[in-house]
């Protein structure tokens, strides 16, 4: 019996004091359990609600269960992006690759410090300043997860030809350009070289040449519908001839060395190499999808994502019919810091056996050779900055009898600055064709086509200035330019004429802004172009001191190869590869091309045909005095 207890009367008035505090306070937690416990009605509503959620569950795990959800993380892991893929309702999967709830945040991982003074010591991952958005639009690279994440493609059992996925897309009226259609205001009152209509290069009823649509298989990074393309078949294509002597001549070094490809050299026979092509293929931020209803793109079966299920530069070995051969993912070796604004540590394997690979951002990538070695050149605005273009030697690897690897090291990184679509020349052609090529062991950069702007390059080191200015740019600000911008990453040697071909765009009008047509640029021209070396007698011999513009052809456009006008082009072609294939006389220009960015196509045009279309540029002359505006050529002309 407790010792309170209501049955025995309290022997002292202390005992009955506690009594009465007692009695208080159990009343006190008796009505505090009434007060907080629900009743029974309440506890019937609580578990009707759990039924119903319940409920609710199954019936969206029921819908859910026909979606593939797949995850791709951004490098810093700050970002988890869940695509989803349905094989039954493509309404469904359109609302929830719409949905904001599909980005969601996650740990952010833990990289180790790079090796520099303990005051300056920054993450790899961690951004030193903030950056303005790329005019470009760069993309951001995949993240570095296990090493199994990022495999080297394998060669053997490439998939077989598909029709429907290697063919040209079709797309809406406004993503074509009638060069002969003049209704909008800044096609007909703009300038153009020598007053005269862009003309189509390789017209289709004339017997040009047809282009073809460089096609690879996605499906290892990205889950496609059935039936339906791919989110894009990539972009920017840089495109070369992995002959040793391409231009028809073997008096000389070859172009590139047999140890910089001996890899491949392994996997496919020497004899085989002759017949090869290898380049870049950038798979990104695609415009394919531009300005498209839904209803739009299930017809014409688009992708219906609207972000990229990865980002990556695929290196691409084609046969003689353009057709691959053998891929692999362009990754960067981290054996030295990376980077001048964000920067990425020297990350060792685990095993000690070297040094470990990751997915980089490799923007307008383009391809160039110097010194028997083929080079990658690129952008990276968050970790060098927007006015730098970088480049770095590629080293290829064998995996095994039908595996290579593809890879640029951080240590052999260089950049330069400052220009447009920067080129680069190295072989310096010869007026006498039976001297073949002479390959200079200077490199020299063509920062801009007008004016002719060309700087020294050391290679394979950093350029720095102590003012951080270049000078060529400012002399270039204070003369009057046109809008022409270099495309292509090399100057093409032509050896019968001593000079060096390059190809540059126009877009209109001028400015980048976001419109109907396209997310930037559009309506592009291109013009080739030719710029002569002068050479100064010096104690060590021929020295290049300067180029000049020699030879200038009108603007032209590449037949769409989807529209069934002969006199249109796509409003978006960016002719990022040049490559000269035997003599440049009675040769062949190789030229590769993006498309809309979003597909990719090689052409083959006849060197008699090109060298009538370049004309001579009066010395001293530059692109600019060749522009005129289409009403001054018939003023001119009365």
């Amino acid at each position: 019996m407790h010792r309170f207890s209501r049955h025995r009367p309290p022997s002292n008035p202390r005992e009955h004091i506690q009594r009465n505090l007692y009695a208080r306070s159990a009343l006190q937690r008796k009505r505090l359990f009434h007060n907080s416990a629900p009743n029974y009605n309440s506890r019937l509503r609580y578990i009707i609600a759990g039924i119903v959620i319940i409920g609710v569950f199954l019936h969206s795990g029921s819908i859910l269960k026909h979606l593939v959800i797949s995850e791709v993380n951004d490098i810093n892991g700050d970002i988890v992006h869940k695509s989803y893929s349905s094989t039954s309702n493509y309404e469904l999967y359109h609302k929830k690759i719409n949905d904001p709830s599909t980005i969601t945040r996650v740990e952010k991982k833990e990289a180790p410090l790079m090796e520099v003074p303990s005051h300056q010591a920054v993450r790899p991952n961690d951004s030193i300043q903030e950056e303005e958005k790329d005019e470009m639009d760069p993309i951001d690279p995949d993240e570095e997860v296990e090493k199994e994440s990022v495999p080297v493609v394998p060669q053997k059992g490439l998939p077989p030809f598909d029709n429907f996925k290697c063919s040209f897309r079709k797309y809406k009226p406004n993503r074509y350009y009638d060069v002969k259609d003049l209704s909008l205001d800044f096609l007909s009152k703009a300038e153009y070289i020598r007053g005269e209509l862009p003309f189509v290069i390789n017209p289709p009823s004339h017997d040009g040449s047809t282009p073809k649509k460089l096609c690879t298989d996605t499906s290892q990074w990205e889950e496609i519908l059935p039936n339906h393309r791919p989110f894009s078949d990539g972009q920017n294509p840089s495109f070369v001839s992995l002959k040793r002597y391409p231009y028809g001549t073997q008096k000389d070094q070859p172009r590139i060395n047999k140890d910089t490809i001996e890899p491949l050299v392994q996997i496919y026979g020497e004899s085989l190499m002759e017949n090869l092509y290898l380049g870049l293929l950038l798979f990104g931020d695609s415009q394919c999808r531009w300005n498209m209803s839904v209803e739009e793109l299930e017809t014409n079966k688009f992708s219906p994502l609207q972000k990229a299920p990865s980002k990556r530069s695929l290196v691409m070995v084609l046969n003689n019919k353009l057709d691959p051969i053998g891929t692999a993912v362009l990754e960067l070796e981290h054996d030295a810091i990376w980077g001048e604004k964000k920067k990425f540590g020297v990350i060792k394997k685990k095993d000690g056996s070297g040094y470990d690979t990751s997915i980089v951002e490799l923007d307008d990538a383009r391809l160039f050779f110097h010194d028997g070695r083929l080079n990658v050149l690129y952008r990276n605005g968050p970790s060098f900055g927007y006015e730098k273009q970088v480049q770095n030697p590629i080293h290829f690897e064998k995996v095994s009898d039908t595996e290579f690897k593809a890879t640029i090291r951080a240590s052999e990184t260089f950049s330069i600055c400052c220009g447009r679509n920067i080129a680069f020349i190295s072989e310096m052609p010869k007026h006498n064709a039976d001297d073949g090529i002479v390959s200079e062991r200077k490199l020299h950069a063509l920062t801009w086509v007008d004016p002719v702007t060309t700087k020294e390059v050391q290679y394979p080191k950093i350029i720095k200035r102590k003012d951080g200015k270049d000078n060529e740019r400012r002399r270039l600000a204070m003369r009057k330019k046109s809008s022409i911008h270099g495309t292509n990453g090399y100057l093409v040697p032509l050896h019968s004429t001593n000079e060096l071909l390059g190809i540059a765009h126009f877009h209109r009008p001028e400015h980048r802004q976001q419109s109907d047509y396209a997310r930037h640029g559009h309506h592009y021209t291109h013009a080739l172009f030719t710029l002569e070396p002068t050479e100064l007698s010096s104690e060590g011999g021929i020295e290049i001191d300067s180029f000049k513009l020699k030879r200038l052809s009108n603007e032209f456009v590449f037949s769409s190869p989807s529209s069934d006008n002969e006199n249109a082009a796509d409003v978006i072609q960016f002719a990022s590869g040049l490559d000269l294939i035997g003599s440049d006389l009675n040769g062949q220009l190789m030229v590769s091309y993006g498309i809309n960015d979003c597909e990719a196509a090689v052409v083959f045009l006849e060197m008699e045909k090109i060298n009538e279309l370049l004309l001579p540029v009066e010395d001293g002359h530059e692109v600019q005095n060749m522009m005129q505006k289409l009403d001054q050529i018939s003023e001119n002309t009365k």
